[in-house]
């Protein structure tokens, strides 16, 4: 096998200045002459205040890809980047031309815009699709974590969430709950309370009560007709939440995350919805130093996530390509690849479940039902 940068790589280092320029790596000798070529793409912002995150990324995915795409005799595999655009409004452009052409991979996307506007794309075409960044549940779950259908079997994610489990859990009383009118019981947690709120606000949702008073923001959350209230804090304060709800026949889901622990499942109501932080620390495994001397830049927030997603990616071209006629017809066998590795990467051990979700990467939902808390996931 041989691996090179392509023109996209060239244009996109003129255009962003990234990395230094990039040439082939290793001569083509005769045993390459007529070999076909694979393209991995890497999706990134070329300019605005992701552009550093961005040369992160495609560094890192040109060092893995160099290390673990392994000698596939027949193939030359192109590292090409393109524009995601600082909003994501380049992505959809830049990932149709990837799919016209010899892709079997795009590495990237580090804007929600940028994700949503590849996914279909790249899933119609069958091209794996990883991106580094992206912890949003809609992506990989569909619109309710507590009912997951996964939306587009092409698209992993190798992303470790460093979100406070409140903040995602405020996303999901409004987009999965439905929940736009919602009441905010301080428990002990002022900024648990914040990162709640401050969601809520930004996902189009309403605070409509809130405060340490547990019987007055009951209270007004009836009056209001919130359909949600949250929690925050002292498991103890959660139970009494729990009273209060029942004895004003207050017709709302209730959301917690530290406050749903001790003994809140014995005695809170079925449907109780709680967030837990995801398994795995966001920087845990990184190989401090060495892996920014093998890229040749700063890794940025994405860089290491990047390295993994790449040597997920590399690891199954080796599998996928040799028995391919042609890139695109090794697409759908590459897909089936990615889902079954399982190894140790710079960011911890890296495995995917049924959703295409880096296993214990992201936020946790679970609901109460008989005294007991059952995995969100489990419910589809």
């Amino acid at each position: 096998m041989s691996l090179r940068r392509g023109a996209g790589w060239a244009a996109l280092t003129a255009a962003a200045a990234l990395l230094p320029s990039c040439g082939m790596v290793g001569a083509l000798g005769d045993e390459d002459a007529g070999a076909q070529t694979a393209t991995v793409g890497v999706l990134v912002p070329q300019s605005g205040w992701q552009q550093a995150d961005g040369e992160g990324v495609v560094a890192a995915v040109r060092t893995a890809i160099e290390e673990r795409a392994g000698d596939i005799g027949g193939w030359t595999v192109e590292v090409v980047a393109v524009d995601e655009g600082e909003k994501g409004d380049a992505a959809a452009e830049a990932v149709t031309e990837l799919a016209d052409g010899d892709a079997v991979a795009v590495i990237g996307g580090l804007t929600t815009p940028g994700v949503r506007a590849a996914q279909p794309i790249l899933d119609d075409e069958d091209v794996l699709f990883v991106s580094p960044a992206d912890v949003v549940p809609a992506h990989t779950l569909g619109a309710d974590p507590a009912a997951p259908l996964r939306p587009y079997r092409s698209y992993y994610r190798t992303a470790v969430g460093a979100e406070p489990p409140a903040a995602a859990l405020a996303r999901y009383a409004v987009s999965g709950l439905g929940a736009d009118t919602v009441a905010v019981i301080d428990g002990g947690d002022p900024a648990e309370v914040r990162a709640f709120t401050d969601a809520v606000d930004a996902a189009g949702g309403a605070i409509v009560a809130s405060g340490a008073d547990v019987a007055a923001v009951v209270a007004q959350a009836k009056t209001e007709g919130a359909t949600a209230v949250f929690v925050a804090g002292d498991p103890e304060v959660a139970v009494q939440v729990s009273e209060q709800v029942r004895t004003a026949r207050l017709e709302a889901t209730l959301l917690g995350a530290t406050a749903f622990g001790g003994e809140f499942a014995e005695t809170g109501p079925d449907g109780a919805v709680r967030a837990e932080p995801a398994e795995l620390d966001a920087t845990a495994g990184i190989r401090s130093g060495s892996l920014a001397e093998q890229t040749g830049v700063a890794l940025g927030e994405f860089g290491a996530a990047a390295y993994d997603a790449a040597t997920a990616v590399g690891t199954v071209l080796a599998r996928c390509l040799p028995p391919a006629s042609s890139a695109s017809s090794a697409r759908k066998g590459c897909l089936g690849e990615l889902s079954e590795l399982d190894f140790a990467g710079a960011t911890g051990e890296v495995s995917f479940d049924e959703y295409g979700d880096r296993s214990g990467g992201s936020v946790r939902f679970s609901v109460l039902r008989d005294d007991r808390w059952e995995s969100a996931a489990a419910d589809g």
